[in-house]
């Protein structure tokens, strides 16, 4: 059986902060979902990465 884990995310790019939580299987997973919720954070205009991801892990119970 998987188990999930929080991970406390903070995005960082173009001039903008964002905190999100986000609950799943794996760091990739988790990383995934960021670069889609995220994209207009850690992308600039010209299609280059310009951002940065932090995060801390916790297991859920």
């Amino acid at each position: 059986m998987q188990t999930r884990t929080r991970y406390r995310v903070t995005i960082t790019g173009n001039g903008q902060e964002e905190q999100a939580v986000i609950i799943a299987y794996s760091t990739e997973e988790m990383k995934s979902l960021v670069r889609k919720l995220y994209k207009h954070i850690i992308i600039d205009a010209k299609g280059l990465p310009s951002g940065e991801i932090f995060f801390e892990t916790t297991e859920l119970l």
